[in-house]
């Protein structure tokens, strides 16, 4: 199995109910061409389950939501995304809307008859050789760029005609419909200073126009979903108690009454995969049975959770596999899920109904789960990938982003690339991991101390339980799992024999000014900034200790990664080389932080291939 691999990929995504009660969903493909100055490229089209597959669209198409007479679908004009509609009775696609600022948002009410529109209007940004001017911030934002200066309305699409429903100080991030589609609900932060700090309000808006402030200012809200009887919502919320690693809540709040609580966890599938592509619901949703659903990641799995008004809660078993989308499509439940052996396939009732790459992947092996018992009495899960032979093998201790995401059941192709090439990997969820609990999640400002620990806890763990050879361990990761890279190899300095460090993060305080969520993500991890405990920034940052690194380091980083600006790639790069350390430098133009997920597939192919490259110069 070679990078290349990927070209022959197929992903499924944006999972919802069809007309019929059939499943509707995107499939995306790569093309190729043999023109050269055409690179490969994806291709999204709809398509829906029908006892078989059946292609709805060939052109570009995403997001589709289905009402009354139409399959309603994204797709860019003039390089912004704009609203189409397919008629079910067949012919061309309509397109619906025509803002110059392009669609970032769309939710068709129950009935079909009206459309709420997320779109920032007529606004035209400045040209690229023109100057900006910004009085607030976020002034950029990760695969978004540049962001624009005006905030995000809500307009509302009827009988052919669109208005603007609602305007508020700052984006209105999510909208949901009433059953009736009488009266939306939104969120949005009221002040800039609400923003910066991660804090969203909930409002009420009617057809007319008319807004009412519900709750909120205290802390992010999402997962927006109207009670069936209208008479209140449930929705995921909670106050940064515990920084960046607070749990969410489910909440029911009834219209004008308070709220309850009914469920805690890491809702949402934090499980790592670099075989995905396209959108997957899984926050709150109600039931044909008036129950909520929603997905919640839990000890390597994601698993998907049905929550009664009263608190109750239960597991909806699937097909022993994480939950990566789910629709109620007629009364029954479809899913997509994914292990660690396969991307995402279409399920219902634990039957696969469709896999779009039962003939594209090997026959891949389920990795070894191992745990390392800490004397401070946890145990810290991980995995164990073995290549092929007796060994002793060369080792990878592969550290995932985050930090709060988990590994588990979700392919990584990656890593199964590593093993076919003949290394064994080594994985696992340290604290500050989700879906073991808030106490395991909390690091708590102790970046490089109880994480440290524990990795190198799991990496003693599988060399004296495998045939794993000592003398030629490797470190990467990416994202956190860079910073952890750099970490480890600065403060163990004869360690390792090789590391890749992507997307890293190496100086905090430079970090806290360039990155497009450096403030608050720097406050909510470490409690500092650059003027109040400055020293704190710098003792966490891997280049304070970048002297003592012996390990010959591959640094990987995009042109446009506005999560981990190259900075961060670049200060490592030339503090190894001014050292005398053998360094390389993989830089990616055009390319942000999600490059091995989601980057053009000749980039994400060269990047894979770097890294091969260099664990058999350093590794072999």
């Amino acid at each position: 199995m070679k990078p290349e691999i990927l070209y022959q990929l197929r992903f499924l995504s944006d999972l919802t109910e069809g007309p019929g009660g059939r499943p509707l969903f995107v499939l995306t493909d790569i093309e190729r061409t043999e023109k050269p100055e055409e690179p490969p490229k994806y291709r999204s089209r709809l398509a829906m389950w029908e006892d078989g597959l059946r292609l709805l669209t060939q052109g570009e198409a995403r997001t589709p939501q289905w009402a009354g007479e139409f399959i309603y679908f994204t797709r860019k004009v003039e390089k912004v995304a704009q609203l189409f509609r397919l008629p079910l009775r067949g012919g061309e696609p309509e397109q619906v809307t025509h803002f110059k600022a392009g669609l970032e948002g769309y939710k068709v009410s129950p009935d079909g008859s009206k459309i709420a529109l997320l779109s920032r209007g007529d606004y035209e940004a400045p040209k690229p050789d023109q100057p900006r001017t910004y009085q607030t911030w976020p002034f950029k934002f990760e695969q978004r760029g540049l962001l624009p200066q005006v905030p995000r309305a809500l307009y509302l699409w009827q009988g052919g005609e669109t208005r603007l429903l609602a305007q508020q100080p700052e984006d209105i991030e999510e909208v949901a419909w009433s059953p009736a589609g009488d009266f939306l609900v939104f969120t949005a932060s009221a002040t800039p200073q609400e923003r910066w700090a991660w804090k969203q309000r909930c409002y009420r808006v009617n057809l007319a126009g008319q807004v009412e402030e519900l709750f909120g200012g205290v802390g992010p809200i999402s997962g927006l979903a109207v009670t069936p009887d209208a008479g209140g919502l449930v929705y995921l919320a909670h106050a940064w108690e515990f920084g960046g690693a607070t749990e969410a809540r489910l909440y029911h709040h009834p219209f004008g009454g308070g709220f309850t609580q009914l469920a805690q966890g890491a809702f949402g599938n934090t499980i790592n995969s670099d075989c995905r592509y396209g959108g997957y619901f899984q926050a709150p949703r109600f039931g044909p049975d008036g129950a909520i659903y929603l997905v919640e990641t839990y000890k390597g799995s994601a698993r998907l959770l049905r929550v009664s008004l009263a608190g109750e809660i239960g597991k909806v078993h699937g097909i022993g596999e994480s939950v990566l989308a789910y629709a109620f499509c007629g009364r029954e439940l479809y899913t997509l899920t994914e292990s660690f052996t396969h991307p995402a396939r279409l399920t219902r009732g634990g039957e696969v109904l469709f896999d779009p790459n039962a003939e594209v992947l090997p026959s891949l092996p389920a990795p070894t789960p191992i745990a390392w018992h800490s004397p401070e009495g946890h145990s810290v899960p991980g995995w164990v990938l073995l290549p092929e032979g007796a060994g002793p093998h060369p080792t990878i201790l592969y550290i995932h982003g985050g930090p709060h995401t988990a590994f588990g059941d979700a392919l990584m192709l990656q890593l199964q690339l590593f093993r076919a090439s003949g290394y064994a990997v080594v994985y696992g969820n340290p604290r500050g991991s989700t879906g073991y609990g808030q106490d395991y999640t909390r690091l708590d400002g102790r970046w490089g101390e109880i994480d440290e620990a524990d990795l190198l806890g799991l990496l003693e763990e599988a060399l004296s339980r495998f045939p794993l050879d000592r003398g030629r361990v490797g470190v990467a990761g990416g994202s956190y799992g860079g910073y952890m890279t750099n970490w480890l190899t600065a403060h163990n300095p004869g360690r390792f024999k090789a590391a890749v460090t992507d997307r890293s993060i190496c100086n905090w305080t430079s970090f806290f000014g360039a990155s497009d969520i450096g403030p608050r993500f720097t406050w909510l991890q470490l409690a500092a900034t650059p003027w109040e405990r400055p020293e704190v920034l710098w003792q966490k940052s891997p280049l304070s200790l970048v002297h003592q690194v012996k390990t010959p380091t591959l640094v990987v980083h995009s042109e446009q990664d506005h999560r981990c600006p190259i900075d961060q790639g670049e200060t490592w790069y030339t503090a190894l080389l001014h050292l005398g350390v053998p360094a390389r430098f993989f830089r990616v133009p055009e390319e942000g932080h999600e490059l091995s997920r989601s980057g053009r597939p000749d980039r994400r192919v060269a990047r894979l291939e770097a890294y091969l490259e260099w664990w058999e110069a350093h590794l072999r």
